[in-house]
């Protein structure tokens, strides 16, 4: 029996990475030391080992289990994602099969009987599936006795859902040594939470909704004081467009040297992107601003249809600009050509967005929403001269300002 699931585990040729996993290794090596004979207390050693790992997940072995095979990264869900099943190549569908027959042993360990086979008394835990929605691909597989039967509708998941990281998490990062990491509590706020900017809404929602449906979309860039909500605007799309298949993928200024590899990632995806750059801009002698102008307008390399670049910035031109830059004897000969270079990368986004300081009304407006949210009662004439106290004393109104006043208050919460 111990050779049998020894057997599954090596005989996994598509679905491979899973072996990677760290709950997995400490069965595998919890499998080791059953069939070497291994004594009494190695044999429990390791199964506590595992124990330990399946606890730490949070949730069962089973849907540990399942949830490693639904959002892994391999070629039959790469392929399935662009592909109809009946387009597969039928050699990486028959593996794909084979791996799922294995999948299936292995979802099927009965674990009091393993217990019995090491020789060993353990917790005598029952791990089991918790919480699958009816209707969800997870239940489907879960009552199923055939696994490789289930390929067509683990096909189609794969095109509607997607795959990998992309396919557990609406919010993703970005760096050049991890690539695309999920973000497992994303700061998501609610576009209606934002008050005062009406017309920066509608901009940048239709242009989202255009690049939805499959039309050419513009690239944005949104400027203006800082606390004015830019952020937060481009963060609560995910909220608005939650079930269209939008997800967003944050980096960070000192990795945009990897933004075309970034790009060559995503081009293999059906979903749509958002790139998101917060806090854009740069000093006189730093160069990266270069590669972003590549990126976004003026290389050999065509932006890719499904990513978009949204960016924020606190100045309009983003690379910072003196009054030297215009020219004065015994400087650069061509000093107006260099001054073009640094304006011209604001130019390169096809929409840009100001954002303004908020006029005492809006600022007030602003407050109010968010103490009725919170469930503050205070007296409003009470309530406003503390607001306006507190932006006088901080850094002016502005959206943020009017947060931190009413998380300065900590009462009523929900």
């Amino acid at each position: 029996m111990l050779n049998k699931y020894r057997g599954a585990l090596a005989g996994l040729c598509i679905y491979r990475e899973i072996l990677n996993d760290p709950l997995i290794k400490a069965l595998v090596y919890v499998l080791e030391q059953g069939t070497n004979e291994a004594g009494n207390i190695e044999v429990m050693d390791a199964y506590c080992e595992f124990l330990n790992r399946v606890f730490k997940t949070g949730t069962s072995y089973q849907q540990h289990l399942l949830e490693l095979m639904l959002y892994d990264d391999n070629p039959f869900t790469r392929a399935a994602e662009k592909q109809r099943i009946e387009d597969l190549d039928p050699m990486l569908a028959a593996a794909a099969k084979y791996d799922l027959n294995y999948l299936q042993v292995l979802y099927r360990i009965d674990f009091n009987n393993l217990e019995k086979l090491l020789g060993i008394s353990g917790p005598a835990i029952i791990m089991m599936p918790d919480n699958l929605p009816a209707d969800s691909i997870p239940a489907r597989f879960d009552k199923s006795l055939d696994w490789p039967g289930e390929l067509k509708y683990l096909a189609e998941y794969h095109s509607s859902h997607s795959r990998g990281s992309a396919a557990k998490f609406q919010a993703l990062s970005y760096n050049n040594r991890e690539g695309l990491v999920g973000i497992r509590n994303p700061d998501l706020p609610y576009m209606e939470d934002l008050i005062g900017c009406g017309r920066q809404k509608e901009q940048l929602c239709h242009n989202t909704e255009i690049f939805l449906q499959g039309y050419s979309a513009n690239n944005i860039l949104l400027y203006g004081p800082r606390g004015t909500g830019k952020s937060s605007m481009i963060k609560s799309l995910l909220n608005q467009y939650e079930k269209q298949n939008l997800r967003m993928v944050q980096i960070n200024r000192d990795q945009l040297n990897g933004l075309p590899e970034l790009m060559d990632i995503l081009a293999d995806y059906s979903l749509k992107f958002i790139i998101f750059i917060d806090d854009l801009s740069f000093e006189e002698y730093e160069t990266e601003y270069k590669g972003l102008k590549a990126v976004l307008e003026g290389s050999l390399v065509r932006q890719n249809p499904n990513v978009l670049i949204y960016a924020t910035s606190n100045r309009r031109h983003l690379v910072k600009e003196f009054f030297s830059d215009r020219g004065k004897v015994g400087e650069e000969v061509h000093g107006m050509d260099t001054l073009q270079e640094k304006l011209s990368l604001a130019d390169r986004f096809g929409l840009c967005i100001s954002f303004e300081t908020p006029d005492k009304k809006t600022y007030l407006q602003m407050v109010e929403y968010m103490a009725q949210k919170h469930q503050i009662n205070m007296d409003p004439e009470l309530l406003h001269s503390r607001a306006l106290e507190w932006e006088r004393n901080r850094h002016g109104p502005s959206g943020r300002t009017a947060r931190q006043f009413i998380d300065s208050l900590g009462q009523g919460r929900p």
